[in-house]
């Protein structure tokens, strides 16, 4: 009852509430239904006029019905399709009325319009306008049977005119009722149907967005990215993927297997990876060469499983190709392995420093020299820690000098005590070392063991003096 008590006071119209229902404001429905009872009242009347001994009354209901419909037409077209429902309610049952009251009272068979009008101003003008129509509707069949019963309307009965008018009050009651009660199940299931419908719209549209900006993230990613199931089939994967696999679309992949894509000689090697990952929870990358585009290429992977709440559902891997890389990589070793021999096997020692005056290496004849078994032992250490500790404090004054003068010292002699005691003669030049930005950021320094030719040349030159005459 409260329910219904709220239909019966709201204001709202079927338009105020759900506007497609009224197919628009020029609705193709309403205007071929208008065309329908302009055509039915036109037949009504040629029908009429062709047959004789028609009353007046009848006459007039054709042509008023007529009337109605071309007026509707218009009001259609220049006011829209409220203003045209609500001049059909209005007109049509004043239409109704006057021919009742013309003709043969509560026993016409045109009160049958009442319902029908009354459900259609229901249904397409709200509840107000339904429960004016139906209270307008038994104040005139009460009059009608007041009329009747008084003999101000001449008309034969065979039932009194109160039980006639009590029928008719009972049907278009009953029809108003159920009008009300259909109109709001229907108005109650439209609006859960309604917002039902909202919210799947909203969930899907959001899911399409998360979707895309998946699909976008994943797709900008330069290497492969898969999403694979605890079978080991893909739920997702990235265009990196489908180039590798030669797959035109993402559809070619998903729900398969390894076993479906890839070669079979390597099939069960990525399934195995896969396969390894839901009983380890390791995800450390690791190198290995994978086929790509029929490429054999290094690729750096790492696989690991995926999880909601405490069971494994999935996993997640990629796959970056590191080839380029691992070239460079071994152009550098290389490159490095043959500057370590060049250095190594140069007649002369070979030092750098940092600016801390700490060694950065040496090659193998300045260690033996510095009392050490290899390069290796003198990197970060200084000369405080090599066999000329004693001298250390002028060595680094004068590697300073060169570092704050930014100038080289070249072919240089001083003397040296190795690591045997031994005092040695050296042809010593230093340099600054700088780095890109043109900064000075330590020293490099060489030199070369003269010893042997400072003795020859005392040699010389005490037997020149020896054979010279007197």
């Amino acid at each position: 009852m409260d329910a219904l008590r709220g239909l019966v006071t709201s204001g709202q119209t079927a338009r105020d509430e759900f506007p497609e229902l009224m197919l628009g404001e020029r609705g193709p429905l309403l205007g071929k239904v208008i065309w329908l009872i302009i055509v039915g009242a036109a037949i009504f009347l040629l029908v009429i006029l062709d047959t004789p001994m028609q009353t007046a009354s009848r006459v007039t209901v054709a042509v008023g019905l007529m009337a109605l419909a071309v007026s509707a037409k218009a009001m259609h077209h220049f006011r829209g399709t409220v203003a045209t429902l609500r001049l059909l309610a209005i007109g049509g049952w004043l239409l109704a009325t006057a021919s009742v009251l013309a003709g043969e009272g509560v026993r016409s068979v045109i009160l049958v319009v009442y319902p029908v009008i009354l459900i259609v101003a229901g249904w397409t003008l709200g509840s107000r306008y339904c429960l004016g129509l139906l209270a307008a509707s038994c104040i005139a069949l009460v009059l009608m049977a007041l009329s009747q019963q008084s003999g101000r309307l001449d008309v034969a009965l065979t039932l009194t005119p109160i039980m006639v008018a009590f029928v008719h009050v009972m049907v278009l009651v009953i029809s108003a009722v159920l009008s009300l009660y259909l109109l709001k199940l229907f108005r109650t299931r439209y609006a859960e149907v309604t917002h039902l419908n909202q919210q799947v719209r909203s969930q899907l549209e959001l899911s399409e967005m998360r979707e895309g900006f998946q699909r976008t993230l994943l797709d900008n990613f330069p290497f492969m990215v898969w999403l694979k199931d605890e079978k080991g089939r893909y739920l997702a994967v990235n265009q990196a993927v489908l180039d590798g696999f030669g797959r035109p679309s993402a559809d070619a992949v998903v729900g398969k297997t390894d076993l479906d894509l890839a070669a079979a000689s390597l099939a069960d090697e990525y399934r195995v990876a896969g396969l390894t990952v839901f009983g380890s929870s390791s995800r450390k990358p690791v190198e290995e060469l994978i086929d790509i585009g029929g490429q054999w290429r290094w690729c750096e992977t790492s696989r690991s499983h995926v999880r909601v709440g405490d069971k494994v559902v999935g996993m997640v891997g990629y796959a970056r190709d590191i080839t380029d890389r691992r070239e460079i990589e071994a152009q550098i070793v290389e490159s490095r392995s043959l500057l370590r021999a060049v250095i190594d096997n140069v007649p002369v020692r070979v030092y750098w420093k940092d600016r801390n005056l700490t060694y950065l290496g040496c090659n193998q004849a300045f260690a033996r020299d510095a009392g050490m078994s290899a390069a290796r032992d003198v990197i970060g250490k200084d000369d405080y820690q090599l066999a000329w500790a004693e001298q250390a404090e002028a060595h680094r004054a004068d590697d300073r000098a060169v570092m704050v003068s930014a100038l080289p010292r070249l072919a240089r002699e001083e003397e040296r005590r190795t690591a045997d005691g031994i005092v040695k003669r050296l042809r010593l030049s230093k340099v600054p070392l700088r780095d890109s930005n043109d900064e000075i950021i330590g020293v490099l320094g060489m030199y070369e063991d003269i010893t042997d030719e400072e003795i020859a040349a005392r040699t010389v030159g005490s037997t020149c003096k020896e054979s010279s005459p007197g």
